[in-house]
């Protein structure tokens, strides 16, 4: 974790607050594509390509406005499932269908994050 105490600089948590990143789905979108030290993330093009850790952020309006993340927790004949909290979500199907919240021009976005943070 790096940026504390500047709400709008790295990802962290503590002293009774937090980054941007750590709780604005938004905010970690852009985190994730410009962190060049601490947490580190590549972009993917799909979802067969993540991991147990990495993390999709969904855009259900399609507006450009990051709505929501959720992490990969396991995958299931190849397919990723996810853990989320806004609504319980436990081994969800990585594209959020069954979810209220999706709509016909939702977006996504997979990131596999870097396990050295050295890099």
């Amino acid at each position: 974790m790096r940026g504390y105490p500047n709400r709008e600089n790295g990802w962290w948590i503590g002293g009774g607050t937090w980054s941007f990143s750590w709780s604005v789905a938004h905010s970690l979108r852009w985190y994730l594509e410009g962190s060049k030290s601490g947490l580190k993330a590549t972009k993917k093009s799909s979802a067969d390509q993540l991991w147990p850790g990495d993390v999709i952020i969904y855009d259900f309006d399609g507006d450009g406005r990051m709505d929501h993340a959720a992490i990969v927790v396991s995958s299931q004949g190849g397919v990723p499932l996810v853990n989320a909290h806004t609504a319980n979500s436990r081994n969800r199907h990585w594209s959020y269908s069954t979810s209220p919240a999706h709509t016909s021009g939702i977006r996504y976005y997979f990131f596999h994050i870097h396990e050295d943070t050295s890099l």
